[in-house]
């Protein structure tokens, strides 16, 4: 069967899944996006595939369009374009991993969205089921009129085609503890972020505790230009410790951290097999991104997140992880990952996993995934 690959945009070497220059490149990539990209084909294997982009048109015929889920339905999304692609797709849909964005979880802000229902709509018609990512979008999908939703989280949470199950390195209680922070500095106050001072703030004292009280502190840059320049080593140092600069004078770390301490501790990945064995070294990963904490999950080590908008809230609900809005005050992110019900968080993963078997075998597609056993 030949499938139509929809709105995929990761890039390859080979086998791996890799992306280019941050720099260099005119295409920003998402490092997130590679990994549910990647993990959707290693789960699937669909066997010959055209790429087609939304606001294109498939002009070839094709058995089946498999959508890469993403945060698309928010009321910036160019619906338009979005179902002109979709009608040109003349075979069944599928979309993994569908997500509602906005700054607070108002089951509302979309309600009055014509665009948004044609796309539930042609979903509806055109797929046997709908993958979202949690609670809230699947709310939001019946709102919009949605039928047959499956809440499967996010598919790259199943990127090792086997079910994480999480348990507590021993010296995550001791001073040997090595941790890691995903980044997210450029926040502003937009869909994406309810609360930027303080999530630039919780920045700031994240890097402080992990700079006195870990044996091993690793800060991951995920896409973000000064971020990326801190950690590239082939840049002059004049350069790396400007860009420092820039960086702590987004969160507000100025006088309390150093450029080169942020230089010392800054790392940078360019593959998904590079980001996964960085966090293979950790013990556990803390922060403010999505999937720079999920990579801990996939090594079955604990995470902890700090939360500001809608989406993050949502998958921490769904696979019960720890968390705390960026507005509540500090509290010790390592005592909070050893007092965590990690079973529980266990529980909800699995299920997301057999949901997700489920979607995909109802919607017809044959799952390379097929061990039961937890890695």
């Amino acid at each position: 069967m030949k499938t139509a690959l929809i709105h995929f945009n990761h890039s390859s070497d080979g086998n791996v899944t890799t992306w280019p220059d941050m720099r260099t490149s005119a295409w920003k990539p998402n490092y997130g996006d590679m990994l549910v990209c990647a993990a959707i084909l290693r789960q699937l294997a669909p066997g010959p595939r055209v790429r087609v982009g939304f606001g294109g048109s498939l002009s070839e015929e094709v058995d089946r369009g498999l959508i890469r889920g993403s945060t698309y339905l928010h009321n910036k999304m160019d619906f338009e374009g979005v179902n002109r692609t979709l009608d040109s797709v003349k075979a069944p849909l599928a979309v993994v991993g569908l997500g509602a964005q906005n700054p607070t979880q108002d089951l509302g802000f979309l309600d009055q969205n014509e665009g948004a229902k044609a796309f539930i709509a042609r979903l509806n018609e055109r797929s046997h089921s709908i993958s979202v990512r949690g609670e809230f979008t699947a709310a939001i999908v019946e709102r919009l009129g949605g039928k047959n939703i499956r809440v499967t989280g996010c598919p790259s949470l199943f990127y090792s085609l086997a079910c994480p199950v999480v348990s507590v390195p021993r010296h995550l209680a001791t001073n040997k503890r090595s941790v890691g922070i995903s980044l997210h500095t450029g926040l502003g106050k937009n869909m994406y972020c309810d609360a930027p001072k303080e999530a630039r703030r919780a920045h700031v004292d994240a890097i402080l505790f992990g700079m006195r009280k870990w044996a091993k502190l690793s800060l991951f840059e995920q896409g973000v230009i000064n971020e990326f320049n801190v950690a590239d080593e082939r840049l002059p140092m004049a350069a790396r410790i400007e860009a420092a600069n820039a960086v702590l004078k987004a969160i507000g770390g100025e006088g309390e951290i150093t450029a080169e301490e942020l230089i010392e501790h800054m790392v940078s990945v360019r593959s998904i097999e590079d980001w996964l064995a960085r966090a293979s070294e950790l013990h556990a990963i803390i922060g403010f991104r999505f999937h720079g904490n999920m990579v801990a999950l996939l090594q079955g080590k604990p995470c902890y997140y700090y939360v500001y908008d809608s989406r993050i809230t949502e998958f921490c609900d769904l696979y019960r992880l720890p968390y705390q809005d960026v507005r509540e005050g500090w509290k010790n992110p390592v005592r909070a990952m050893l007092d965590h019900d990690w079973e529980s968080t266990n529980v909800a993963i699995a299920k997301c996993g057999e949901e997700l078997k489920t979607f995909y075998a109802e919607n017809g597609f044959d799952v390379t995934w097929t061990d039961p056993r937890p890695i």
